[in-house]
């Protein structure tokens, strides 16, 4: 199978959801995604203060800024990658840098099926 190009967060989910053994995810959303790959490392009690935020974030239609200080204090993301997991899903996240290894290169992020 080729390698896929993704530039967009639906067509990465697509990829993940078909199980695509190789992809390049290129622009903004490579660099989101370098941001967000600490996600992967976090323990437990800081996954559950992400999720914290995003259940959160769904009824009030938005984030808060104020909100995600002691997040980003306790996780030690930056609040764009914490914003940018709550977009995307931060199990979604996860499962991308488990189920993949990725190099992070001037073209982009290339991510290709561990075996």
């Amino acid at each position: 199978m080729a390698m896929v190009k993704v530039t967009t967060a639906q067509e990465l989910k697509a990829a993940q959801e078909a199980g695509v053994d190789e992809f390049l995810v290129t622009g903004e959303l490579a660099g989101k995604l370098k941001g967000a790959r600490t996600i992967a490392t976090l323990g437990p009690v800081a996954l559950a203060a992400l999720g914290a935020v995003a259940v959160t974030a769904i009824p009030s239609g938005g984030l808060s800024t104020i909100g995600l200080v002691p997040v980003a204090a306790l996780t030690g993301l930056e609040i764009s990658a914490i914003i940018f997991a709550v977009t995307i899903g931060v199990t979604s996240i996860i499962a991308l840098f488990k189920d993949y290894d990725v190099e992070f290169t001037t073209d982009g992020a290339k991510y290709k099926k561990k075996r």
